[in-house]
């Protein structure tokens, strides 16, 4: 069975007669260019939710709280209930088909891609998604780029498969938009060729408290929720879990935004890209107590994606917010030579672009049981500490922490707050991550090459082949 692409489409650009009169708008080149190459899933929002066919036409409006309304155009019944349900099932359902792309149609109150329920819910939830609407289609360059898309993001989850990663596919969490691409020129013996290059992709998010201004951070898109778990745990705004409200893509990019006027129609002009909802998360604390002071004490700062940032600069400053880790994990040296080449297996955009990081979480039997890339290792392991945050899986007392590059006293202490007790890196640690390390009971390996390594703290997790 040949493996191709599954990408998700809106049933009528196929042909289907579910249009509100009955009928369709086949594309051609969608079904007969690109459709050999992929593998469909057919969906029609208004026919799934049982508005059957042919049936009224719909649009959608603003209420005076400046929420979106679907109504019928002649009758005025208000059926946003029926679609809400409808798309939470569906999108949920959507989430676990591993889709590579979805292709909307463009002005469907249900399906357009800036303003449509359905497409802006399933945005949301997979803000990975290669996403586009058959309008732009037209364009050559606007399509190639989707093709393009929708195939690494197949080839990213296939070579994750490959790699043996562990646990289930995180719904959105999605390498092609990772990926970019730029005209280079290459020079070989004097001589030049223009050529289009794979470019790994750094983009800001923001990080939002309740609606308020937190934090930006420079990273690669992609398990954004799990990067900002992960990095409120670095800076001590949560302790655990059990101090996570909620943490949604923002699908309103300006804070506190005033409401719109009363019944004023959606536009494509007035409802954010999708692009804007990936790059914007809010996080509601579990206690909002201490917000005023978080946000006052916030300096007005942004991180980079190659120094990261954190509020403690000291090991002093961390004695009365951690304990020493005192976990008797074990782990064998034959084990640990082997990090290096399973890591760089299960970095799919690194294939693509030669330009990230990534981090990963080994159980002391050896299994890769989660990865995580970006532009700044910081982020990488901000990624995988999230997830495992979201899960209430910390302490993460019996993992050890992998990570591309050299070991900083951040990331040693970023694995001190998960409660990770060994640390390992193909690169030298920091003078002051092997101070913290020692301090605090984390093993901390460097120079993990070929059959060699270096243990700077700790030896005694690290056991004989």
């Amino acid at each position: 069975m040949v493996d191709r692409p599954r990408i998700g489409i809106s049933a009528c650009l196929l042909g289907e007669p579910v249009r509100y009169d009955g009928a369709h708008k086949r594309d051609a080149w969608l079904v007969e260019v690109l459709g050999p190459q992929v593998e469909w899933v057919a969906v029609c929002p208004e026919v799934e939710a049982g508005f059957g066919t042919p049936r009224e036409p719909v649009q959608l409006e603003r209420d005076a709280d400046g929420a979106i309304a679907m109504m019928t155009v002649r009758t005025r019944c208000d059926v946003t209930e029926t679609m809400q349900r409808y798309t939470s099932r569906r999108v949920a359902e959507l989430a676990d088909e591993h889709l590579d792309g979805y292709v909307f149609k463009a002005d469907s109150p249900s399906c357009d891609p800036g303003e449509g329920l359905f497409a802006r819910a399933l945005i949301a939830r997979l803000p990975g998604l290669p996403v586009i609407d058959e309008r732009r289609l037209t364009d050559p360059a606007v399509r190639t780029a989707f093709v393009e898309d929708a195939f690494a993001h197949h080839r990213a989850w296939s070579a994750k498969r490959s790699a043996g990663l562990s646990g289930e596919r995180p719904a959105g969490r999605s390498e092609s938009v990772a990926l970019g691409s730029a005209v280079v020129v290459r020079v070989h013996d004097g001589a030049r060729v223009s050529h289009v290059d794979r470019t790994a992709v750094e983009e800001p998010l923001e990080i939002r408290l309740h609606g308020q201004p937190f934090a930006v951070i420079m990273r690669t898109p992609g398990a954004d929720k799990e990067l900002a778990a992960g990095f409120l745990l670095a800076e001590r705004v949560i302790h655990s879990a059990d101090d996570l409200g909620v943490i949604e893509y923002c699908t309103d990019t300006q804070p506190q935004s005033s409401p719109r006027s009363l019944s004023e129609k959606v536009t494509a002009d007035s409802a954010p890209s999708a692009v804007a909802f990936r790059n914007v998360v809010n996080v509601t604390l579990a206690d909002p107590s201490h917000l005023e002071r978080l946000l006052a004490d916030r300096r007005n700062v942004q991180t980079n994606s190659s120094c990261g940032l954190c509020g403690r600069r000291t090991i002093e400053s961390l004695a009365s917010d951690a304990a020493p880790i005192r976990a008797d994990i074990t782990i064998p040296s034959s084990i640990i030579v082997t990090l290096p080449h399973r890591l760089r297996a299960g970095q799919a955009v690194f294939d693509e672009t030669g330009g990230l990081h990534a981090a990963a979480l080994v159980t002391a039997d050896g299994e890769l049981v989660d990865l995580a890339e970006d532009v700044g290792r910081h982020n990488a392991v901000d990624k995988v500490i999230g997830r495992m945050l979201m899960r209430d899986r910390l302490p993460l007392s019996d993992h050890l922490l992998f990570v591309s590059g050299r070991t900083s006293f951040e990331i040693v202490q970023k694995a001190l707050f998960a409660g990770i007790p060994m640390v390992a890196a193909v690169s030298a640690p920091s003078s002051l991550a092997i101070d913290l390390a020692q301090e605090f009971g984390i093993t901390l390996i460097g120079f993990v090459r070929g059959e060699t390594f270096n243990i700077y703290a700790h030896a005694d997790r690290v056991t004989p082949p």
